[in-house]
């Protein structure tokens, strides 16, 4: 077998993609989250590594993925069992401040997310940062996107948890099915591969600050708002949750736009992935759709309907496409990074998906809160992912720094615009 239930063996070929992914911003797969005291976490929010190192030993093992490392062969990759020196993967993080300067949470997520994964060992680690809020502890897992998209992320970090893989009850492991997907005939295949292909050299987006060359730094900004409020508020602006966040992104990419003084579009179109049914030994499952978002309409409420009357339909046709196929395997991985450092034809990334309707406890720690983060790639400098955690839909917004103002600016507008939403 291969994937994250087999130690060793072939690596899948949409898996192994991944590897010619790295370029401007290591491609790895990070949860941020805060805990509060309790277990292996004292009253100022100081970690006892040596004992959470303990507990985690047992549970590494139960998780062949997190025990072997890739190996090239030429143009092929292979997993080999590897078990991990818990000492080097489960650790603080490291500098706290800069020069004088105490780092926020945020920043050091920002920091994080350049620093790369070594290939010579199994590619995940656990970062622990101390006295979060005064109180608490960060955590940062990360692990490479070879070994896994962001729903498996999860599905791998509850493992590591108290409750094991009953944690994401109602989560990743346990959403609601998908429907099957129509299979396609080979000539409606081969127009779905020429359409994709057509998309990615599609120069529809004319913004000089949302693409671009990416620079060495990146900002974060977290926030949230109650699930059910929005649930509700989107239903009753025509949509669901997934459609609400994309309207909200469409009023961040506005933000930004208004910032630099360039002209707001009508619309803009964002790259959304849609989970896919996981083949047995899969780290990835996910097909790409690409939706319109309205931008120059400040209207947060009526864009729901207008990005719901998209995804009805482009859901259903992802699904049928099933992967991406530029993403199917590394030699096309490659080819498609080469196109996509000067791509015009998507704006932003913007990725949502179910997480854990109740809190998780790591070693006795309460998980209280928790984000994914976004991954920058080719000329993108804008990326949005969300996730429900224990009540309240939870997103990160992660902006190159160079280039685009705070990210915080950003995420005020996604969450002004969730706000109303849930609101109306």
């Amino acid at each position: 077998m291969v994937g994250r239930d087999a130690p060793a063996g072939a690596i899948a070929a949409v898996d192994a993609a991944n590897f010619a992914l790295e370029g401007a911003q290591p491609n790895v797969v990070t949860l941020a989250g805060v805990l509060d005291p309790g277990g292996f976490v004292d009253a100022r929010g100081v970690p006892d590594l040596g004992r959470l190192r303990t507990v985690l030993a047992v549970r590494v093992r139960s998780s062949p993925a997190l025990c072997r490392r890739p190996v090239a062969s030429g143009a092929a990759w292979h997993w080999e069992p590897s078990q991990p020196e818990l000492d080097r993967h489960v650790r603080l993080w490291g500098a706290r401040a800069d020069g004088a300067d105490v780092l926020t949470f945020e920043q050091i997520c920002a920091r994080t997310l350049m620093t790369g994964l070594p290939l010579d060992r199994p590619l995940w680690e656990l970062l622990l940062v101390p006295g979060v809020d005064g109180r608490r502890c960060g955590v940062l897992f990360r692990l490479h996107h070879a070994l896994a998209d962001g729903l498996e992320a999860e599905a791998l970090i509850a493992a590591l948890c108290d409750d094991g893989a009953a944690g994401v009850a109602g989560g990743p492991a346990a959403a609601v099915p998908l429907p099957p997907a129509e299979r396609l005939s080979p000539l409606r295949r081969l127009r779905e591969v020429a359409a994709q292909t057509t998309a990615v050299f599609r120069r529809t987006v004319r913004s000089r600050v949302l693409l671009g060359p990416l620079g060495a730094t990146r900002d974060v900004a977290f926030l949230d708002v109650g699930l059910a409020e929005l649930h509700d508020g989107a239903s009753r602006a025509g949509g669901t949750i997934g459609d609400a966040f994309l309207a909200a992104v469409g009023q961040g990419l506005r933000a930004v736009l208004v910032a630099a003084g360039e002209e707001l579009p009508a619309t803009l179109p964002v790259s959304s992935p849609v989970r896919l049914p996981r083949p047995p030994g899969e780290g990835n499952a996910t097909g790409v759709m690409l939706v319109q978002v309205p931008v120059a309409d400040a209207d947060a409420r009526a864009g729901v309907a207008r990005v719901a009357a998209q995804t009805r339909s482009e859901k259903a046709r992802a699904r049928a496409a099933g992967t991406f196929e530029w993403m199917s395997g590394p030699r096309s991985a490659a080819l498609l990074m080469r196109v996509a450092r000067t791509q015009r034809a998507v704006s932003a990334v913007a990725s949502e998906f179910p997480g854990p309707v109740r809190t998780l406890r790591l070693d006795g720690a309460e998980l209280v809160s928790a984000w994914p983060l976004a991954l920058l790639s080719a000329n993108v400098r804008t990326g949005f992912v969300a996730a429900s955690y224990a009540g309240r839909f939870r997103v990160s917004v992660q902006t190159d720094a160079g280039h685009l103002p705070a990210a915080l600016l950003v995420a005020d507008a996604v969450a002004e615009a969730l706000h109303t939403i849930a609101r109306g």
